[in-house]
This record gives structure tokens, sequence and C-alpha cells, in this order.
């Protein structure tokens, strides 16, 4: 990002590569009035400032909306009765039930690279706790705890009585 230096401001081009502060358009129209700079060519210079603003708001986009999601542990034998899990988070539009198949996905990728030889992940435990976040952000995934929590199952009813 260029900025508007002293320099530029004394009549020479000066050129910074350091973000600059926003600055109100008013203020700009202020510093120009002031500076003595005639009035088509500072309502040139505002106009082209305008345009290059609304630009930049253009090219932004919205951030993707995301749902989360708590993928559980479960044992060759069956679910325990404690039970632990991973918290992960996919665009709001991806199926939830292709979550486990997109891991498996990303962590063959990374038994295929040479890292992945030299310490493969085995399980799916393995696979979020080792696995870089970059490789599952390729795949629309996003891994919130790398650790496994445990999960704590909940009544939703919290004892109030019915009034008839």
């Amino acid at each position: 990002m260029l900025g508007i230096t002293p320099a530029s401001l004394g009549g020479r081009v000066g050129v910074s590569w350091w973000p600059m502060a926003k600055v109100d358009i008013d203020i700009v129209q202020k510093i120009l009035k002031e500076s003595g700079v005639d009035v088509r060519v500072a309502a040139e210079i505002l106009n082209q400032i305008r345009d290059a603003v609304a630009e930049e708001a253009v090219e932004r986009e919205k951030p993707a909306k995301k749902q989360m999601l708590v993928l559980v542990s479960e044992p060759e034998e069956g679910l325990p009765k404690d039970l632990t899990g991973w918290v992960v988070q996919l665009l709001e539009d991806d199926d939830p039930k292709e979550v486990s198949a997109k891991i498996v996905e990303v962590a063959k990728a990374f038994n295929e690279s040479p890292k992945g030889q030299r310490v493969p992940v085995e399980s799916f435990g393995d696979a979020v706790q080792s696995i870089s976040g970059k490789l599952f952000k390729e795949s629309d995934l996003w891994i919130k705890t790398r650790e496994p929590v445990r999960i704590i199952p909940v009544k939703n009813s919290i004892g109030r009585r019915r009034r008839d």
C-alpha cells in the first residue's frame, strides 16, 4: 500500500511502503484548500480519492459464513460414557456429514507428502492434532480444538414446572 509522505506534500514525490492511517476526506479537502491548491485540481484529487475508496470497498469480499460442528470420537468398541471430540468449523453450505471424509482425504494427502512419509498420521485424532491448519483450510475446514475436548450430555429441560 502506498502512502502520502511529508515529501509528497511539499511538492516532491514521496512514496512510503508502510500502511497509512485512514484520513477523513474532509480533512484532506481542508488541507488542500489551506495549501493554496487550485480548486479544480483539488476537486480532481478528491474525486480520485473517492473513486479509490469505492473500488477498495468493492474489492473486499464478505467473509464466508461458517457453521460449527462437534466430531465425537467413537472407539471401535462403541460409544463410551466419557465422550471426547473436536470442534470443527466448515462453510455454512457444506454438508456436515462429509466433514469426516474431508479430514480423511487431507490425512491421505498429508501421508503422501515427504513429512507425512516420515511421520504418518494413523488415526483421526492424530490427523486433527498433527496436520497443519493450512491443509485443512484448502478443504474449507477449520479445526478449532486440536486437543480432544470432553463432551458431557445434558438434558434440555432446566426443571421448571409447567403451569396449567
